[in-house]
């Protein structure tokens, strides 16, 4: 895929809105672009986007898995005069939210629907000094969307429950890089599509793969989870993006990944031991194909991968993933190469993997 090619998907991902528990716009993007890449794809009752594309031979069947949604908040409570309150879906440092821009889903209205607000806080001529010196909770910010009441508040279709999230448009960058919303993890899902499409074009493709872009990762993996006892696979890779610190401030011992170094293969994280032939196998592969891999430095993190290992009767499962700066806040970074990395390195195990 062209860097133009990559952009283009990577924008239309990073836009679409899909916190955890409200996927199915995203998900709806994503199912256009592998139905005519698989053998059968189906939405199945969590909500998680599962599909099947065939090799010649059944077994062994390997499961790819990225999440669709983003972290994100939900209304909580609305003022008399329209302000609203925020509970958090996912985790959010609250040091980045105050005057970030944010957008919300409307209950009973078209998809197309948005309505936009900001993240207010008390401005600092009206606050103490000390006051100035700490950091929000969550619970004590506020969205402002310009209405004078909760009667106008219901009008737009918003209520306690619905969605909203910091929004940040998707911006191309020199050296290579970009910035969005949502690249956790919408970059692992486009590595999926990437890798479907290769698998369209390969005659001689052997193995079974199975995927699942699973809902409910930033609230504990759950579509993760039914996914895979549903997929049975015989072994799987989460593919992910993940926290990136080459920045001012933080040594190179403590850095989990670095931007510009390809495609992170992780060794162990909170939920997870990579099986060691898994991690033999993605070696293998990225060496023989001279693609750029790092490792990621234990043990930071937890992806879906360790709620996929213990499926069923256990599954051999790693763990691929592109460096991203400022994961978990507003807008985050990374460079296209790292992407294409992961491409590489995804379709090389789908084609080199044996039991």
């Amino acid at each position: 895929m062209s860097d133009a090619g990559l952009r283009k998907s990577l924008r239309e991902l990073s836009e679409v809105i899909g916190i955890s528990g409200f996927e199915t716009e995203a998900r709806a993007l994503i199912q256009q672009e592998i139905d005519p890449l698989v053998n059968e794809a189906w939405v199945d009752p969590l909500g998680n986007l599962l599909a099947i594309r065939k090799g010649a031979k059944e077994h062994p069947r390997i499961l790819l898995d990225a999440h669709v949604d983003e972290i994100g908040f939900i209304v909580r409570y609305i003022h008399d005069n329209g302000f609203l309150r925020l509970t958090p879906i996912g985790g959010w440092d609250p040091r980045i939210l105050p005057g970030h821009r944010v957008i919300l889903r409307p209950h009973d209205t078209k998809p197309s629907t948005q309505v936009f607000g900001v993240i207010g806080a008390s401005p600092p001529h009206l606050t103490t000094s000390k006051q100035r010196e700490s950091v929000i909770a969550i619970e004590d910010l506020y969205v402002d969307i310009g209405v004078k009441s909760d009667e106008a508040v219901e009008a737009m279709g918003i209520r306690i429950g619905t969605p909203l999230t910091v929004w940040q448009p998707f911006i191309e960058l020199p050296d290579d890089s970009v910035s969005g919303k949502a690249f956790d993890d919408r970059v692992g899902c486009l590595i999926i599509v990437e890798v479907l499409k290769r698998l369209a074009k390969a005659s001689d493709h052997k193995s079974t793969v199975a995927v699942n872009f699973a809902v409910g990762e930033e609230v504990g993996g759950r579509g993760a989870r039914t996914g895979a006892y549903t997929l049975e696979p015989d072994v799987a890779l989460a593919l992910e993006c993940t926290s990136a610190g080459d920045m001012p401030g933080i040594p190179p011992h403590k850095s989990p990944t670095t931007l510009g170094k390809g495609a992170a293969v992780t060794v162990a994280d909170r939920t997870l031991i990579v099986h060691p032939k898994v991690l033999a196998s993605l070696e293998q592969v990225a060496k023989a194909e001279n693609i750029p891999f790092q490792y990621k430095q234990p043990l930071g993190g937890g992806t879906d991968g360790g709620p996929i290992s213990q499926s069923r009767k256990g599954v051999p499962t790693g763990v691929v993933s592109v460096p991203c700066r400022y994961i978990h806040s507003a807008i985050s970074l990374l460079r296209l190469g790292d992407i294409k990395a992961a491409i590489d390195l995804v379709y090389g195990f789908t084609r080199s993997w044996k039991p």
